[in-house]
Parts: C-alpha cells; sequence; structure tokens
C-alpha cells in the first residue's frame, strides 16, 4: 500500500458547495506500512463572520469548535488551496466519508479535485452502519469510532473536534482497519 492521504474539513454547514464553505483543511499521511502518520497540513481559511450569519456561526461553533477569532486570523483562501493542492493532487486520498469531504467540497471551484488524484473509499465503508450518517453528524460519528476502536487517544486529539481533530482520528481508524485486514487501497493480484 502506497501513502494514503486522509483529508477532512470543517465546512459552514452539511450541505456543500456552493452553500457552504470549507473553514478548515487537515491532510494527515498515513505511511505505506500503516504503523504511524504525520500531519501534513493544516489550515483555516479567513472568513469574515459577518458575512457568514448565525446559523453558520453556530454550526462552525457547535460542530467544530470555530469561533469567528478563527476565523478571522484564518489564511487566504486561495493559498489555502494551493497548498492543498501541491499536497494531494497525485496521490492517494481518503476521508471517513469521501462524499462529504470530496463529493461536497473538494470536487468544486476552488479546490477542483475532480481527476487530478485517486479517491480511495470513505473509511467509514468498512465501519457499523450505525458510524455512518449525514454530514451534520459526522464530527460525533468520527468519534464514535476512533473511541471504540482506538482506546487511549493515540493521536492525542483530546476533546478537539476540528478539521485536524477529526483527521487524525480519521487517519487511526484507518490504521486500525488496515492492521486488522480490512481496509486496503488495492486489489490483490496473488
Amino acid at each position: 500500500m502506497d501513502e494514503v492521504y486522509v483529508v477532512e474539513v470543517s465546512t459552514t454547514g452539511p450541505k456543500g458547495a456552493p452553500a457552504d464553505a470549507v473553514a478548515q483543511i487537515a491532510v494527515c499521511r498515513m505511511l505505506p506500512d500503516g504503523s504511524d502518520f504525520d500531519t501534513v497540513y493544516d489550515a483555516t481559511v479567513a472568513m469574515d463572520p459577518k458575512d457568514l450569519g448565525k446559523e453558520s456561526l453556530d454550526h462552525l461553533s457547535g460542530c467544530f469548535g470555530i469561533n469567528p477569532e478563527d476565523l478571522y486570523l484564518g489564511e487566504d483562501l486561495d493559498r489555502v488551496v494551493r497548498d492543498v493542492q501541491e499536497i494531494i493532487f497525485g496521490k492517494e486520498c481518503t476521508s471517513y466519508n469521501v462524499g462529504n469531504v470530496f463529493g461536497k467540497h473538494l470536487n468544486y471551484e476552488p479546490w477542483d479535485c475532480t481527476r487530478n488524484l485517486t479517491v480511495l473509499p470513505s473509511i467509514s465503508m468498512r465501519l457499523d452502519p450505525e458510524l455512518k450518517g449525514p454530514p451534520e453528524r459526522e464530527h460525533e460519528l468520527i468519534r464514535t469510532a476512533y473511541d471504540g476502536l482506538c482506546p487511549g487517544d493515540p493521536a492525542c486529539v483530546g476533546d478537539g473536534k476540528g478539521a485536524l481533530d477529526l483527521a487524525r482520528m480519521a487517519v487511526s481508524v484507518l490504521m486500525r482497519l488496515r492492521a486488522e485486514g480490512w481496509y486496503r487501497s488495492r486489489l490483490r493480484t496473488s
């Protein structure tokens, strides 16, 4: 198995682009042998909270722990997009729910990931049905899967629920599934 890049996002709402935007994005890389991971990228996108509205701000705060101050201190969207594209284009990528992360957000402008990387099956695909659900609950589902499969908080996320925390939990779940033989990126040929 090659290196696998796990991408997670925190968004302004559950609908996807263009109604909702990516507020945070994080990328973790699982080593080829599945023994460890490293954090490759983590950024908050600069946004003016006054332009988002109460519903989006409540969603960011409640689901991801993102406050207006975090958005003011974020990085320029064009720079974040460029950095992420440089990291993941041409790579094998997944997320807890690729339909949410890629299908609703990263395949659209300005991210434009369509045909520029290999999207592997969702990590959640190999988990029990109760660990799958709508995007507005995804942060809870990742936490439940992580707590159940990775006792002792090996990724050191504590109570975090931002994009970096979600990516670290998701890659930890992926490593556990791979170690148990439940997830692989390529079909066996022999």
